[in-house]
């Protein structure tokens, strides 16, 4: 009797709701390890590891310090110090016999592709560097951040870049698209930072990196509004000022950052880099015709590389990239910033 009751109840169904338990844990389980063989796969491919990004409510997003990570393009290696710039580290207070210049701008400033040394950035501080010789130490700090705007290096410069005591400044190209400033609202500053956070967190996978930043770049920038808002003709503040001034917000920030530098005794320079055509263009772009306006009014150095660059044309840019330098042109436009440079550096 009780051999027959042992076998009923060893062959006594599993309720429904365990085996779909089983079925999801072990759907889990074989999901996870195909997530981390991927993930590896792909790291060893040289996918991932992208520099990450912090919130911040004043510029909205800045470089996290204290980083190693690669360029999204060419997987060249980058260093971000603990200022959150990119390069070897430095001391907030500028040490004696110091020269040191501060490098404003966007991905094209960072060095977008490029090894630290092939920006123009690195090259400019080397080539002040043999001319002034070992008794002087010249730094050249690469605070270039990707897509960020006019009134984001204004604020940057303001409230951090003048801490670090330079003598000159040079302002570079900035992302036209974006509009971020600290006139927006603290609403839409807390918002994007949300946006930012989520960004940062999708970067740190390398499936990330590859299928949406690389398979799907085409879908990823026609979506990446979700992550890098405003497209300025969405921008109802942006639209305003264009009826009123086209160039008011850009202008007005290059205003700002020179006579702020002036102010503080910093000598400013305006650095002008055209997109692969721009040569052939018949109207001005507004970018430049905002820095001759500034350059004019306040009698600032400009520095346009177009006549340099435009003799190999596109066989200075990135491979299948209209904006970003390669390392050759990277070292024309530091030797042009060394020309105008190196007769502001003070005996």
């Amino acid at each position: 009797m009780s051999d027959n009751s042992e076998a009923v109840s060893k062959s006594a169904p599993v309720p429904r709701w365990k085996r779909l338990l089983q079925n999801l844990a072990l759907s889990v389980f074989v999901f996870g390890l195909c997530f981390i063989g991927l993930e590896i796969v792909l790291r060893v491919a040289g996918y991932g590891n992208l520099e990450i990004y912090a919130p911040d409510e004043q510029l909205y997003w800045r470089l996290k310090p204290d980083q190693d990570c690669y360029t999204k393009v060419g997987r060249k290696p980058v260093h971000i110090n603990s200022h959150g710039t990119r390069g070897a580290e430095f001391v907030e207070a500028k040490p004696v016999n110091t020269i040191r210049i501060l490098s404003l701008g966007d991905s094209r400033t960072f060095g977008w592709g490029l090894t630290e040394d092939e920006t123009y950035s690195a090259r400019l501080g080397k080539l002040l560097q043999e001319k002034l010789g070992p008794g002087r130490h010249v730094e050249v700090i690469n605070a270039g951040v990707n897509a960020w705007s006019y009134p984001q290096m204004l604020v940057y410069f303001r409230e951090r870049g003048l801490k670090f005591q330079p003598d000159v400044v040079v302002l570079g190209e900035a992302n036209l698209w974006t509009q971020f400033s600290e006139h927006n609202s603290p609403e839409f500053a807390r918002a994007f930072m949300r946006r930012v956070w989520l960004k940062n967190f999708l970067r740190h996978f390398a499936m990330y990196h590859y299928f949406v930043e690389i398979k799907l770049e085409h879908f990823y920038q026609q979506r990446r509004a979700k992550f890098i808002p405003v497209d300025p003709k969405q921008d109802q503040l942006f639209k305003e000022q264009q009826q009123a001034d086209p160039d008011a917000v850009f202008r007005d920030a290059m205003l700002s950052i020179c006579q702020l530098a002036k102010t503080n005794g910093v000598q400013p320079v305006l650095l002008s880099m055209p997109i692969a055509g721009d040569w052939t263009l018949t109207n001005t772009p507004v970018p430049v015709r905002c820095k001759r306006e500034v350059s004019k009014r306040l009698e600032v150095p400009l520095v346009d590389v177009t006549p340099d660059i435009q003799p190999e044309g596109n066989g200075l840019y990135l491979e299948a990239d209209p904006v970003h330098f390669d390392a050759r042109g990277n070292e024309i436009i530091g030797r042009r910033l060394f020309e105008t440079v190196s007769p502001l550096i003070k005996p």
